[in-house]
């Protein structure tokens, strides 16, 4: 029909299936902050962003020092990693900025410090010799044990990374009520995804969703002071 090679579409209404959509996987404050204490130190960081930053695990490994701007405190999302190349992130509304502030300033502060490789050009979440990790490897060798010790049982196709987004999603709309913020800072391009309840979005409300993420998974007293630290 698109392309009038034909003139009305051979599949009526009453033939079109019945899509039926699962119940994903949400953790609560109590097993985010649980499963972070079960990552093995050297990939903490990284894993305290896939918690607290509502982004794709893709633009997480994709990120490199230059996508870091230090004076706004921000994460520029700019692209993905998908099978070990980098692409286009997955939607226009995937394009965006991101700020870190609180405990995510001081994990990236210590995370500077201690990585070898810190050119504007290198992996922000590499391995120890530069190379980017593999979803996979990091959900089989790292999450998965993690759930293990933890005896949380692991649904399939629910319980990997992708589920840490549905909880930061549902954290910011418990905590602010604010679902078209939500829509914004998890990349969503498409309204219908999250809800469309607000026209507009600001820097202070992102603020606003980003300490409530950390004060729902550390508590009501941790601090949201951010270090002086300078880009290396």
């Amino acid at each position: 029909m698109d392309t009038d090679l034909i003139q009305r579409s051979p599949v009526r209404k009453s033939h079109k299936p019945v899509v039926r959509r699962e119940t994903r996987q949400v953790w609560t404050p109590e097993q985010v902050l649980a499963i972070l204490a079960e990552i093995p130190e050297h990939v903490r960081p990284l894993f305290y962003y896939v918690a607290l930053v509502e982004v794709r695990l893709g633009e997480l490994l994709a990120l490199k020092w230059k996508n870091i701007n230090f004076e706004t405190l921000t994460l520029q999302i700019q692209q993905s990693l998908w099978k070990g190349q980098l692409v286009t992130p997955k939607t226009e509304g995937s394009l965006r900025n991101i700020q870190f502030r609180g405990i995510l300033a001081r994990v990236l502060t210590d995370h500077l410090q201690n990585s070898k490789h810190i050119g504007l050009g290198d992996f922000l979440f590499g391995k120890p010799d530069g190379s980017p990790y593999h979803p996979d490897v990091l959900r089989k060798d790292v999450l998965y044990p993690a759930f293990d010790r933890l005896r949380i049982p692991r649904i399939s196709r629910m319980c990997g990374f992708h589920a840490f987004r549905h909880s930061a999603g549902s954290i910011i709309n418990a905590q602010t009520g604010n679902l078209k913020l939500a829509q914004k800072l998890l990349g969503h391009s498409n309204l219908s995804t999250t809800a469309d309840i607000y026209t507009h979005t600001y820097t202070e409300s992102e603020r606003a969703a980003s300490n409530a993420i950390e004060q729902a998974i550390f508590g009501e007293n941790c601090s949201q002071s951010v270090p002086n630290w300078e880009q290396k």
